[in-house]
């Protein structure tokens, strides 16, 4: 009796794609391309791998901005783990060491509360943004997206 081989619809595509190991999901492709070119994934710049992207799929005349939203959601995940310190967990208090350590000399950085949502207001902001004019409020997009740049790195300062 011959296997039929199975399918599943990509919901980044809504393409079927087999499930023998050669179909390849969108965030897989680019989370394959940022773990070989490490300096992609530090750039601020996304030209480089959508050229790559564009390179690698020569049907498509321009990149789909799903593509590029997947890209952005990819690569904010990957800088993200990059961040963490690994060992360290939320709310985990550090294990006691048998040995003395120095007093701290420094005084703990006072913790700003509200960024949480402050960086969910700001996303709503770009949202509204992007929905309503994408080329004439490309400035204020900049902004925004800058601001809540900021707001992540202080929230990973706490």
């Amino acid at each position: 009796m011959a296997k039929h081989k199975t399918t599943t619809t990509d919901s980044t595509t809504g393409t079927a794609s087999p499930q023998d190991g050669k179909g390849e999901n969108i965030s897989g492709y680019f989370r394959k391309l940022f773990e070989q070119n490490r300096a992609w994934l530090e750039s601020r710049s996304n030209d480089d791998v959508l050229a790559q992207w564009l390179k690698d799929h020569p049907g498509e005349p321009k990149v789909p901005e799903r593509v590029r939203q997947n890209l952005s959601n990819v690569k904010s995940v990957m800088r993200q783990k990059l961040r963490s310190k690994p060992g360290r967990k939320t709310g985990s208090r550090p294990v006691a060491s048998s040995t003395a350590t120095a007093p701290i000399t420094e005084t703990p950085r006072k913790t700003i509360r509200g960024l949480d949502t402050l960086e969910e207001q700001i996303d709503e902001c770009l949202t509204l943004a992007r929905s309503l004019d994408r080329e004439g409020l490309a400035n204020i997009i900049v902004l925004l997206r800058r601001a809540r740049n900021e707001v992540v790195w202080k929230l990973g300062e706490r």
